[in-house]
């Protein structure tokens, strides 16, 4: 909690959901260089499939959750768009070429690419705008993944990997809102790690520019499937509703971070 003009404000919470996304716009389709029903799969396998309801029902509406409807196989809006982006080695930068196994589901011209960025700069605009509106603001990345769409060289030797990855960011992720995540889930029976196998969260472009005075805090959680899933690939009713409640678990813990 923070006094401004000597009223307590509580940080705004944000749930960002960016790859569970169903659309397929033929503006980028145009592209696409495998049958679609192959297209179709891969977005099943490569989609957060249905984080959202990992979230508190109160927090799934309005401002509090920014998702993103085009499919992350046509547009990956937690990319950066320039040479720093590391997935751009593996053909999965912010305009997909290849998917997780090396298939070839693109080719990408300079036309696409800008076609590309008109929905990618939108959802940046939309989340920029959040903060613009909001003085203080508790942001969630929510994802999931499973073993085989994770790259080899992200894998360490001898560690096992997690129930739930916590991404963090030193920047904006304080180090009480890392140990509440960590020992919250610990204590639900999830195995946790820190930044593996991913690593950091989307932090909006205002804030990482410091062209916002919105104080920006926030922290990835990416499920394994098998964490919330029933065993036919379908949201298993006593895990996500687990889930929902350590998450608001840990809103209290941090109420005056």
């Amino acid at each position: 909690m923070a006094k401004m003009n000597l009223r307590v404000v509580p940080r705004f919470p944000v749930f960002h959901v960016p790859h569970d996304g169903w659309k397929f716009p033929p503006s980028l389709t145009e592209s696409v260089c495998v049958p679609e029903e192959v297209l179709r799969d891969y977005h099943e396998r490569m989609r957060d499939k249905d984080v959202k309801q990992l979230i508190p029902s109160v927090y799934r509406g309005g401002q509090m959750l920014c998702s993103f409807e085009v499919s992350r196989l046509l547009c990956d809006v937690e990319r950066f768009t320039g040479p720093e982006e590391i997935m751009e080695r593996y053909g999965m930068g912010f305009c997909y070429e290849k998917v997780y196994d090396g298939t070839v589901i693109r080719h990408v011209t300079e036309e696409t690419r800008e076609r590309t960025l008109r929905f990618y700069r939108e959802h940046h605009r939309r989340m920029d705008e959040l903060c613009e509106r909001h003085s203080r603001i508790l942001l969630f990345d929510m994802h999931s993944w499973w073993d085989d769409i994770v790259p080899r060289d992200f894998l360490r030797d001898g560690i096992p990997l997690p129930d739930l990855c916590i991404g963090v960011d030193e920047r904006y992720t304080p180090p009480a809102l890392t140990e509440a995540v960590q020992r919250r889930f610990s204590k639900a029976g999830l195995r946790t790690a820190v930044n593996y196998p991913y690593s950091g969260f989307f932090v909006p472009d205002c804030v990482l520019a410091g062209k916002s005075a919105c104080d920006c805090i926030g922290i990835m959680l990416e499920f394994h499937r098998n964490a919330y899933l029933d065993k036919s690939g379908e949201p298993d009713p006593e895990k996500t509703e687990m889930i929902r409640r350590v998450i608001r678990q840990i809103m209290t813990d941090c109420v005056e971070l």
